[in-house]
C-alpha cells in the first residue's frame, strides 16, 4: 500500500480578514496546489484537507489527493472558533489517516498549518488537551500567525512550532504560501525524516520563528471593530471596520466591505456597545455610495444614509419599519463585533 503524507490546511476565515488578506490566502492556496502538481514527490505522497474556520468550522476539502482537489472558495463569516477546527481536524485526522499495525505501516504522521491573523473567539484548550493528549500523538501542527494582533501565547499553547509573518498584506501573504509550499515538497521527498521546517526551508523575508517561552506581547484590546450594515436601496449587506487609535480613544474608519448574504445566519460575537460619538470617517456603502449611516430604533441594526439626500421617512431594510429620522445630533450605542 502507497504511504501517504496527510497535510491539513486550517484557514481563519474571519471578519478581520475580509478583503485583501482573504484573498490572497486564497490565491495562495491555489498557487500552492498548482505547484504541488506539479512535483513528482508531492503529486505521489501528499494529500491534503482543507478546513475553514470562523463563526464554525467547515470541511472545504476532504483528505485527497492533489489532482483530486479544487481550489476553496473562501468566504468571510463573523467569529474565529478555533477550538472548533482543532475538533474537526482531530475528528478528520481519526476517520482518514491510516494507522501502522502490526501488519502494514500507516500514512505518514500527518502535518497540520494553522493559519490565523488574532486569537480564538471559542473554547480552545478543551480541543487543544484533546488533540495534545492522544497518544500517539495525532500530527506536527505548526501556527501561522499573520499580523500584529495575534495571540501568540494561546497559538503557542496549540501548536508544535509557532512561525509570525509580520504584515496581513497580499505581499506578506504571498511569500507565505512561496515557503509553506516548498516546506510541503521538502517534507514529501523525505517524510519519515525528523521534519524541522523552518531549518529545512529557510524562512522568507518577513516570517519569523517565535519563542514559545518569550511570545511577542499581546493587547487585550480590540483595536479594531466590524460593524454590519445593510445597502438602504438593495438591502445587501456590507461591513464597516474601524481601527482604535489610542492617542484619541476613538475609531475611525479603515474600509467597507460586501457581505455575503447568508452572513448573519451564522451569528457573531458581540463587543462591548460604542457611543456613536466615538467613530470618525466617512464609510462608503460598496453597493450605493452613500458615505452615512443610521441605526433602527426598533430592531438595533444599521443601515447606510445618503447624508446629500436625507429623507424624512426612510424603511428599514432589516425589519422593514417605517422610519422617522431625529433631526438632532445625538448620539447613541452601536454594537459591534470584535472579529
Amino acid at each position: 500500500m502507497l504511504r501517504r503524507l496527510p497535510v491539513y490546511l486550517l484557514l481563519d476565515c474571519s471578519e478581520s480578514m475580509a478583503g485583501e488578506p482573504l484573498n490572497a490566502v486564497e490565491i495562495g492556496v491555489h498557487k500552492m496546489l498548482s505547484s504541488l502538481k506539479r512535483n513528482p514527490y508531492a503529486l505521489e505522497t501528499v494529500h491534503m484537507s482543507v478546513i475553514s474556520f470562523a463563526a464554525k468550522a467547515k470541511i472545504l476539502a476532504t483528505l485527497s489527493e492533489i489532482n483530486a482537489i479544487n481550489p476553496p472558495n473562501l468566504s468571510i463569516r463573523p467569529g474565529t472558533s478555533l477550538g472548533a477546527a482543532l475538533n474537526l481536524l482531530r475528528a478528520s485526522i481519526e476517520k482518514e489517516v491510516t494507522k501502522t499495525t502490526a501488519q502494514e505501516k500507516g500514512d505518514y504522521r500527518p502535518l497540520a498549518f494553522i493559519l490565523t491573523d488574532g486569537q480564538p473567539t471559542d473554547d480552545w484548550r478543551g480541543p487543544t488537551r484533546q488533540l495534545r493528549e492522544t497518544r500517539p500523538s495525532l500530527a506536527s501542527v505548526y501556527g501561522i500567525g499573520c499580523g500584529n494582533e495575534v495571540d501568540f501565547e494561546t497559538l503557542g499553547q496549540i501548536a508544535d512550532v509557532c512561525f509570525q509573518v509580520d504584515a496581513l498584506t497580499p505581499e506578506s501573504l504571498g511569500k507565505l504560501f512561496v515557503w509553506l509550499t516548498a516546506s510541503i515538497q521538502s517534507a514529501s521527498v523525505n517524510p519519515e525524516a525528523p521534519l524541522t521546517l523552518e531549518k529545512n526551508v529557510p524562512l522568507e523575508k518577513g516570517m519569523q520563528l517565535i519563542d514559545k517561552d518569550r511570545p511577542p506581547k499581546f493587547q487585550e484590546k480590540n483595536t479594531r471593530l466590524y460593524f454590519h450594515v445593510a445597502c438602504q436601496q438593495s438591502k445587501k449587506h456590507y461591513m464597516m471596520r474601524y481601527r482604535f487609535i489610542p492617542e484619541r480613544g476613538v475609531y475611525f474608519v479603515e474600509n467597507t466591505f460586501p457581505l455575503p448574504e447568508d452572513f448573519f445566519s451564522d451569528g457573531s460575537l458581540k463587543a462591548p456597545a460604542v457611543d456613536s460619538n466615538l467613530l470618525y470617517g466617512e464609510a462608503d456603502c460598496p453597493y450605493c455610495h452613500s458615505l452615512g449611516w443610521g441605526k433602527c430604533g426598533f430592531c438595533g441594526h444599521l443601515f447606510c444614509l445618503d447624508p446629500d439626500n436625507i429623507q424624512p421617512q426612510i424603511t428599514c431594510p432589516f425589519c422593514e419599519t417605517s422610519l422617522t429620522l431625529s433631526d438632532d445630533n445625538e448620539s447613541f450605542s452601536v454594537d459591534g463585533s470584535v472579529g
